[in-house]
């Protein structure tokens, strides 16, 4: 699969690429504006309210230690399979494939997810930027249709507008939290909200999965190891240096929201929810800023939503090519040389799903790009467990372990990453506002997702002899 997804993922970046251009690719994947304007405000609203700055901490903490056993597995293996094929050395060709359905999943969630996100702000764009008025739904559909016809024709965006895209978002949200300090001076950094234990109030389980939302792409450099000058040292360096420039910049975003708003920041957050940075841009940096950083957001989520959607057709299309998944999936567009069926696939079900959220009558925001964007976290860090534990096994099968390296801090990441799933699933109906058996539910997909592909991959080993020696064959190349 490392060969399948390393084709056609994007642009053709050379073989170069040297430790601050991965940082600066993990960062752009990590769409900081879509993270904060989106995400943050539901975090403070449905989280643990003044304790996020902490929160992030910890997120990073826990990603850090993760960072530590997953830089060791890349300094080892130089594949641009990321997850599927850490989990295949260090688990097991059976664990890869139910990991392999659980990444599809995840991924078809989360791009769900950012449809939903970019119908609200879009139209939110489009009304106080343009003064036009149209249903979150038509702006939905014009996303799953332009990651559509980019997908179906093997376009990416181009790594000079994602930079270009990022420099602006970071500037723009620089101004506005040196705007803000600029105004309030020492108080926009107020000392109670640095208390650990505001962390473990409301809903940390929400707090805790939502920042790891704004972490998702973190672990991309794997994905580049391939194009990497020197990957068994860069890759681990560019995710430590990526971990930690990202944290910096949510950890002083998120405190001087509070400076701004007050400790009170969970009601004010709740009643405000995705005006609540827009309202802050306005009253510090005035109205054309306000209005370039609703702009930016929209093209923002429209980034982050081809790029995943991009993903889970990679995925399905490898499976496809192993018999694991109809082979239809597997076919490359003549001219194109896209997985065009495997992206209309991606098309159909984003489509259906938000036909059905459509129909529900459920916000865009929470009913439908929250749920859709917790449900992909959870199974990414679900995945990021399972590399845990699979970096514990692919060195202790060759008797190759280190106590800290890649025994203790993997150990100590799965059981910090298990603990931020477990505490999502246990509050994931609060991320909603909808607190309905269905919505409880919803995680357990995950789960079941997981088991079947694992379960399939015996049925493969029983019944399909030859397909399963080539699948385990190729995972364990």
């Amino acid at each position: 699969m490392k060969s399948d997804i390393a084709k056609g993922t994007g642009d053709s970046l050379g073989s170069d690429l040297g430790t601050f251009r991965l940082i600066f690719l993990i960062v752009a994947a990590a769409a900081t504006m879509a993270a904060v304007l989106g995400v943050v405000p539901v975090a403070f609203a449905f989280g643990n309210g003044p304790g996020l700055p902490m929160t992030f901490l910890a997120t990073a903490v826990i990603l850090a230690i993760f960072a530590v056993g997953y830089s060791a597995m890349s300094r080892e293996i130089v594949s641009a399979g990321g997850f599927y094929t850490y989990i295949a050395r260090g688990l097991g060709a059976a664990p890869a494939l139910g990991a392999a359905f659980l990444a599809i999943f995840s991924y078809l969630a989360f791009a769900c997810g950012v449809v939903g996100y970019f119908g609200f702000f879009a139209q939110l764009a489009l009304s106080q930027v343009f003064g036009i008025d149209v249903h979150w739904i038509v702006a939905s559909a014009f996303a799953i249709l332009f990651c559509a016809f980019l997908g179906y024709r093997q376009i990416d965006f181009s790594s000079r507008m994602v930079a270009g895209l990022l420099i602006v978002e970071f500037a723009l949200l620089a101004a506005l939290a040196i705007a803000i300090v600029f105004d309030l001076g020492p108080t926009a950094f107020p000392v109670a909200a640095l208390d650990p234990s505001l962390a473990l109030e409301g809903a940390p389980g929400i707090a805790l999965m939502l920042c790891f939302t704004c972490f998702i792409g973190i672990e991309a450099a794997a994905l580049y190891s391939e194009e990497a000058r020197a990957p068994k040292h860069s890759i681990g360096r560019a995710t430590m240096g990526a971990i930690a420039l990202t944290v910096v910049f949510y950890f002083v975003i998120t405190w001087v929201t509070i400076g701004a708003v007050g400790m009170g920041i969970g009601a004010f957050a709740q009643d405000q929810l995705a005006d609540l940075y827009f309202n802050l841009a306005g009253t510090y940096l005035g109205t054309v800023a306000t209005k370039l950083i609703i702009v930016f957001l929209a093209t923002s989520m429209l980034a982050t939503g081809l790029a995943v959607h991009n993903v889970a057709a990679r995925y399905m299309l490898s499976l496809g090519r192993q018999d694991c998944l109809p082979r239809f999936l597997a076919r490359v567009h003549p001219t194109h040389r896209s997985p065009h069926l495997a992206s209309l696939t991606v098309t159909a079900m984003t489509t259906a799903a938000t036909v059905i959220f459509l129909a529900g009558g459920l916000d865009p925001l929470l009913g439908f790009g929250a749920v859709g964007v917790g449900l992909g976290t959870i199974g990414i860090i679900a995945l990021q467990a399972l590399t845990s534990l699979a970096v514990v096994g692919y060195f202790h099968r060759r008797g190759r372990s280190q106590m800290w390296t890649t025994i203790i801090a993997p150990i100590l990441a799965f059981a910090g990453l298990s603990l931020a799933a477990g505490l999502a699933v246990a509050n994931f109906d609060l991320l909603a506002g909808h607190k309905t058996t269905l919505m409880r539910a919803l995680p357990l997909g995950l789960l079941l997702t997981l088991a079947v592909g694992y379960a399939y991959a015996l049925w493969l080993r029983a019944y399909r002899p030859q397909t399963w020696v080539a699948v385990a064959q190729e995972l364990s190349a």
